[in-house]
C-alpha cells in the first residue's frame, strides 16, 4: 500500500553485515533517543551508544556478524533491491533491529537471549525473529517472551532442524510464538524440520538470501559434507544458499512485518490468527503436527479483515459417560470470526475414503474446549477410525483438525 509505514523488527542472531550491497541504512533501525558515539548513555536504559542494536556477547554496541547466520536471516526479511542487483528481502519497509544475542559459533544462553527479547520489546519492535533452538529454555527467558507478547509484540521461532518432536523444546513449546517448520520443493515437511506443536510452515530448503564477509555457514553445521564456498552465489559471492527452518521464521517474520505496515493498528493476536487461518494446507489433510495450519499465503493474509479468524484443532479425546451411556469427548478448538458451521466427524482407517458426521458439534474458541461427543456406538467395526472437526466459514472457506483413534 502507499500509505505502508515502516515496522522494527527485532533480529537477534549472530548480527549484521551492514556494508552488504542489499543492506541500507534506511534497512536499519534507529535509535530515536540515542546520540550516536558520545560515550553516554542518553535514553538511560543500561546499552551505550546503542545506536542500531546491542551485542550482548561482547556488551558493545556494534554487533557485526562475523558467522553469516544472521545476515541471511536479516536479508531474507528485509534485503533491498534499490540497485536492480542481488536480491530483495520480504518487506522493504522492515527497520531492523541489530540483537546480537547468539555468538559468532551459534550458541548461546537463555539470558542472553531474555535480554535481548526484553531489550526488543522495550524498544519497539512490533515482530521479533528468534531462528534459533534447544531442548532447554530458562525460566528467565520464558518470562521474556512472556513479557514483549504483553507488550504487543509478533514473536516468530523456527521450529529446529533435528527432525524431532519438539514438545520439549524450549521457546517452541511457548504458546506466544508463531512455530516455523520448513518445507521443500513439493511442498511436504522438509525432513530435516523438527515437528509437534507447530504453527505454520515456509519454504526452507535451499533459501537464497545474504552471505556477510569472510562467512560461510555450511562450514558449522555438524555432519554435513560440504565443500567451503559451494552455497556462494554470484561472481562477487555476496549471496548464498541454505536450508532449514531458521530462514523459513524470516519469511513468517517478513510477512508479519509487511501486514503490519499495512495496517499499525493489528495487533500480535491478530496477526498470528490471520497467518493462521489464511494459511495454505500442506501435507496430511488439515492441521497437523508437520506443519501446522499449513503454508504461509503472503497474498492472503495481506487481503484479510483484521478480526479474520478460521481455527480448528484436536487437543485431545477422552472417553465420559452421557445420559448414562460411553461416548468419546473431543476437546480442541472450533472456532471463526464469521462461522457458518461445525462438523465432527469420523472414518475407518488410517486414510478413510469416506466420513460420518456423528454427534453435536459446537463452537469452542479453546484450547481445550469442549467440542461434542461421539457415542462409543460409532466406532463399531474397526480398530482404526479417523476422527475429524470441520469448521466452516461464512466466506466459504473450511479448516479441519483431524486426530487418529486407536481402540482396544
Amino acid at each position: 500500500r502507499r500509505d505502508a509505514r515502516p515496522v522494527t523488527v527485532a533480529v537477534i542472531d549472530t548480527g549484521l553485515d551492514w556494508n552488504h550491497q542489499n543492506i541500507s541504512w534506511e534497512n536499519i533501525w534507529r535509535n530515536p533517543k540515542e546520540i550516536p558515539d558520545n560515550g553516554i548513555d542518553d535514553d538511560k536504559n543500561g546499552f551505550v551508544d546503542d545506536v542500531i542494536g546491542w551485542d550482548f556477547f561482547e556488551r558493545n554496541n556494534k554487533p557485526w556478524d562475523h558467522d553469516g547466520h544472521g545476515t541471511f536471516v536479516a536479508g531474507i526479511i528485509g534485503a533491498r533491491w534499490d540497485d536492480k542487483t542481488g536480491i530483495a528481502g520480504i518487506n522493504p519497509l522492515a527497520r531492523l533491529m541489530v540483537l546480537k544475542g547468539i555468538n559468532n559459533f551459534g550458541h548461546t544462553r537463555g539470558s542472553y537471549l531474555a535480554e535481548a527479547i526484553t531489550y526488543a520489546a522495550d524498544n519497539g519492535a512490533r515482530v521479533i525473529n528468534l531462528s534459533v533452538g534447544g531442548k532447554h529454555v530458562s525460566d528467565v527467558a520464558q518470562a521474556a517472551i512472556d513479557y514483549a507478547y504483553a507488550k504487543g509484540a509478533v514473536i516468530v521461532v523456527a521450529a529446529g532442524n533435528e527432525a524431532a518432536d519438539i514438545r520439549s523444546y524450549g521457546i517452541a513449546a511457548s504458546d506466544k510464538v508463531i512455530i516455523v517448520a520448513s518445507t521443500g520443493f513439493d511442498g511436504e515437511r522438509a525432513v530435516f524440520s523438527n515437528w509437534g506443536k507447530v504453527s505454520i510452515a515456509a519454504p526452507g530448503l535451499d533459501v537464497l538470501s545474504l552471505r556477510a564477509r569472510r562467512t560461510d555457514i555450511m562450514l558449522s553445521v555438524p555432519g554435513v559434507k560440504y565443500t567451503a564456498g559451494d552455497a556462494f552465489v554470484g561472481e562477487d559471492k555476496r549471496h548464498y544458499r541454505a536450508s532449514g527452518t531458521s530462514f523459513s521464521a524470516p519469511l513468517v517474520a517478513g510477512l508479519a512485518s509487511l501486514m503490519i505496515a499495512n495496517d499499525p493498528s493489528l495487533t500480535n493476536k491478530q496477526v498470528m490468527a490471520i497467518i493462521k487461518s489464511t494459511a495454505r494446507d500442506a501435507g496430511t489433510p488439515g492441521v497437523d503436527q508437520y506443519t501446522g495450519y499449513g503454508i504461509i499465503d503472503a497474498a492472503a493474509a495481506l487481503k484479510a479483515p483484521k478480526d479474520y479468524l478460521l481455527a480448528a484443532a484436536i487437543d485431545r479425546v477422552e472417553v465420559v459417560q452421557t445420559g448414562g451411556k460411553q461416548a468419546v469427548r473431543v476437546r480442541g478448538t472450533a472456532d471463526a470470526n464469521a462461522l457458518k458451521s461445525v462438523r465432527i466427524e469420523i472414518g475407518q482407517g488410517e486414510a478413510p475414503t469416506s466420513w460420518k458426521q456423528v454427534g453435536k458439534a459446537r463452537k469452542n474458541a479453546g484450547p481445550d474446549g469442549i467440542l461434542g461427543e461421539i457415542p462409543a456406538t460409532a466406532f463399531q467395526g474397526a480398530k482404526v477410525w479417523q476422527v475429524r472437526v470441520l469448521v466452516g466459514h461464512t466466506n466459504g472457506a473450511t479448516r479441519e483438525a483431524r486426530l487418529k483413534l486407536n481402540l482396544g
